[in-house]
């Protein structure tokens, strides 16, 4: 029988995720719903990390498979902290190991309002990069606020509590659950459920931060809302806002052309806003993310890899000349998985780009971070691009030998 877990000052846990096997409990730096998250040490190398110790977790409930898949798909970025390892301690209790940072939540860096333009601008242009590497992977954060963004001391910025993110589909969510905090909820989502969210819903989340770092103060608690009802009553207005913040007084000391890259990031329909956090990098004046593409490219043949799931490292071949095409569905990609549809994609080749679309799935296609409308025209795809189908995810790369 599994001994229980000393959750306490100075309490030591067996962790065994490889190379650490105990850690000691040093300070307490949050509690939750579901647990608490702890600054805990190495004891054999004395290496800080920080601990999510998960409890009361029905057994083989959709809260059970959304704490597997956080740790299981990893977001390469220096922005964002990264999993180390999971340990499932019992059948309703897990332990996730975090890199440790040091560093302020974001919220009580701007309640001391000490930050100058250069900070705000260079903190926001971190913020974007770190939200776009996630979406590049498929991966909504779905809760970003100025409380799970942390600032060191040096200005260096990374995202936190990817908890509620990476199951952007619809065997882990709800039709009509709801995650995020509500001022940074995206209208789309208070009416139809964290389901609908994808790249835009982070953007809107993104628009209010972007405000926030500006006039030093929410929109929501500049206007003296609280209550949704606040915001609805304001969505009522005739003729009805285009943009879910009121920019009439808005002033930005750090970007030129705040005011129109903010009310494109707000729209109140998501289809008005940006598609991608490159396109708002662009607007502000930022070289845009370009994956590197390999020289020699006609003579590789493409490749997706299936990084998630129990299908994880099989490999199939996207083998078609030009104007052809390939469906693929849960037979070609992961088997039993049935979160794929049968006839889920389809890819196609122009010369020497490639593309792809969704043929009405049951559970959806996301790449880099977007929804894709089934049956729409088809959207490229470029080398190291990553795809999601259903509740798996794949990368598409092109390969001299298979």
């Amino acid at each position: 029988m599994q001994q229980p877990l000393e959750i306490m000052l100075g309490g030591r846990i067996l962790i065994n995720i490889p190379p650490i096997v105990e850690v000691e409990l040093l300070e307490l730096l949050g509690v939750g719903g579901f647990g608490s998250v702890w600054k805990v040490m190495d004891t054999a190398t004395h290496d800080i990390y920080v601990l999510k110790i998960i409890q009361n977790i029905p057994p083989g409930s959709l809260l059970a498979d959304r704490v597997r898949l956080e740790a299981e798909v990893s977001i390469p970025s220096e922005y964002i902290i990264p999993v180390r390892g999971l340990r499932q301690w019992d059948d309703k209790t897990y332990l996730l190991l975090f890199e440790y940072f040091a560093g302020k939540s974001l919220d009580k860096v701007l309640a001391v309002g000490s930050l100058s333009s250069l900070q705000k601008r260079n903190i926001f242009q971190e913020i974007l990069i770190g939200v776009g590497d996630a979406h590049r992977c498929n991966i909504i954060h779905r809760d970003l606020k100025p409380a799970n963004i942390l600032v060191s001391d040096a200005g260096q910025v990374k995202l936190i509590d990817f908890g509620i993110s990476k199951f952007k589909d619809y065997r882990l969510t709800g039709d009509r659950e709801l995650f995020g905090t509500l001022p940074y909820l995206a209208p789309e989502i208070l009416i139809y459920g964290a389901k609908v969210a994808d790249a835009r819903a982070d953007i809107y989340a993104l628009g209010h931060i972007f405000y926030q770092l500006a006039m030093g103060e929410h929109f929501w608690y500049r206007k003296g809302w609280r209550e949704l009802e606040n915001f609805i009553n304001y969505l009522r207005q005739v003729p009805a806002p285009l943009e879910a913040i009121d920019l009439s007084d808005f002033h930005c000391d750090f970007f030129p052309s705040a005011a129109y890259v903010l009310s494109r990031m707000v729209k109140v329909e998501p289809n008005q806003r940006f598609t991608s956090v490159d396109e708002i990098l662009g607007e502000l004046g930022y070289a845009t993310y370009v994956p590197s593409i390999p020289d020699d490219l006609h003579l590789r043949y493409p490749l997706l890899i299936v990084e998630s799931g129990n299908s994880k490292g099989t490999r199939s071949l996207i083998n078609i000349g030009d104007g052809g095409v390939l469906l693929m569905g849960r037979a070609e990609i992961a088997g039993a998985n049935d979160s794929i549809s049968r006839r889920h994609l389809e890819f196609s080749r122009r010369g020497n780009d490639y593309f792809v679309r969704d043929l009405g799935s049951k559970n959806g296609t996301l790449v880099r971070g977007i929804t894709l409308t089934p049956y729409a025209a088809p959207t490229k795809i470029l080398h190291s691009d990553r795809i999601k189908v259903g509740d798996v995810f794949l990368r598409f790369v092109f390969l001299r030998e298979v």
